[in-house]
């Protein structure tokens, strides 16, 4: 039998090395801290969004040319919606809803285009004795209040009904109409989109926010890699004597990126043309028989005019970052701990364009439309399924553009560090020193 030489490393020598070194680079421990913080950020912010909802109040407006109709549904809407929940200490528990009748609906109106009404109930009896509720509000059919206020209308039919039907008679109850207008809703050429429309405009949304994200991390990695590479592979040490940092990395981000959206092309072209004519292509198959699904309603020029320069900003905002983190590490394979991170920020900017798909139209989606490194993900989410100001449009692509041309430097200097600090193992001192000097 061969006897292995004691001084050769075997596999539990190499693993327990391989453990000790990265656990102990500075890298590791500065991801490590990172990720738990964000990881408490997450466990903690349903508490954070219950606490902002506990003391915020939202108000509502009952307008109705029936006096007692308008009375009895602000009584109904005000059971469901003020109602405190179990176990609440009634003596400092304050009511999320404020209800008030209202008499002016073009004054109503206004306030609520302004954001200083939460939505307006309009109550009125129809020529059958039937009860029509219409919720005015900047917020979807499918949000919670939309659904709790449709109980409400249900509620004020049933005690009308009762009200007005005399003792031992038997009346036909006719159940309340209620209907859903968002003021938020997209447009087509100036006139609101049909349910079709909107609801392909959803689906398509989301189809393109999950396209930008995943090209965005995909193609970003493609950069850093490449960066990492060449610096391992000492290429580098080549290439920076013929070239300036600025002129490499500009060469990396736009060459590398190029051969990913070519790659990106190559695979969505196609897709995209097999959808447009896939009416024609099932109608020749299936027959005249078949129900168009109408997979590209709503969809215009000006939208993916949209998507192609908020993918472009996007990918060029994360491509920098990507490639100045690419410079900073010595191995390729330190590249998975320190870009996710930068993976969970995008990934912060996808879950609130899901939000702002579901018709969310808060703070938090509008601040985050406008603000990089989210507006690529949130602003092209609102464009697609909203009403967005032009102001607002303009403001987030110069944000957008301003956060570039900023990133865009300190990632030279990071990129013209990382090549300072070749064949070493940097600290953060060291590496903010070597930046500033480069």
């Amino acid at each position: 039998m061969r006897r292995r030489d004691p001084l050769l490393p075997n596999a539990g020598i190499i693993a327990r090395r391989e453990y000790r070194d990265r656990t102990r680079s500075p890298l590791f421990i500065v991801s490590t801290i990172l990720l738990a913080v964000l990881a408490m950020m997450v466990a903690i912010a349903p508490i954070g969004v219950r606490l902002i909802d506990r003391q915020s109040v939202s108000r509502l407006v009952v307008i109705s040319s029936d006096a007692e109709l308008g009375t009895r549904a602000l009584a109904v809407a005000e059971s469901l919606l003020n109602s405190p929940p179990a176990g609440v200490d009634l003596a400092t528990w304050q009511r999320p809803y404020q209800l008030e009748i209202g008499s002016d609906p073009e004054t109503t109106e206004a306030l609520l285009s302004r954001g200083l009404v939460a939505g307006i109930m309009l109550v009125e009896r129809q020529a059958n004795g039937g009860v029509d509720v219409r919720l005015r509000t900047a917020e979807g059919p499918t949000s919670a209040r939309s659904q709790i206020l449709s109980v409400a209308a249900f509620g004020v039919g049933v005690l009308d009904w009762s009200s007005r039907v005399p003792s031992g008679a038997l009346a036909p109850f006719v159940t309340p109409t209620y209907t859903v207008e968002s003021i938020n809703t997209a447009t087509d050429g100036g006139a609101p989109l049909d349910i079709r429309q909107a609801a392909s405009r959803y689906l398509l949304g989301i189809v393109f926010v999950i396209l930008l994200l995943i090209s965005i991390i995909i193609y970003g990695m493609w950069v850093a890699t490449g960066v990492a590479s060449e610096k391992s592979s000492r290429v580098m040490e080549l290439m920076i004597s013929a070239a300036s940092p600025r002129q490499m990395l500009a060469g990396k981000v736009v060459g590398i990126g190029s051969a990913g959206l070519t790659q990106y092309a190559m695979i969505a072209l196609p897709a995209l043309i097999l959808l447009a004519f896939q009416d024609r292509i099932a109608s020749a198959l299936l027959g005249p028989d078949w129900i168009s699904g109408a997979p590209l309603g709503g969809l215009t020029a000006g939208l993916l005019l949209g998507y192609g320069l908020f993918f472009l900003l996007g990918f060029a905002l994360f491509a920098l970052i990507y490639a100045a983190m690419g410079s900073f590490v010595s191995r390729p394979d330190d590249l998975q701990t320190l870009s996710l991170p930068l993976s969970l920020v995008a990934m912060a900017g996808y879950l609130i364009a899901i939000v702002a798909l579901g018709g969310g139209s808060g703070t938090i989606v509008t601040l985050a439309s406008l603000l990089p490194p989210f507006s690529p993900f949130v602003m092209l989410a609102r464009v697609m399924v909203s009403a967005v100001e032009p102001w607002e449009l303009v403001l987030s692509i110069g944000l957008l553009i301003a956060a570039i041309g900023v990133v865009a430097v300190i990632a030279t200097r990071m990129y013209a560090a990382g090549v300072l600090l070749y064949g070493q193992r940097p600290g953060l001192r060291a590496f903010v020193t070597a930046a500033r000097r480069a």
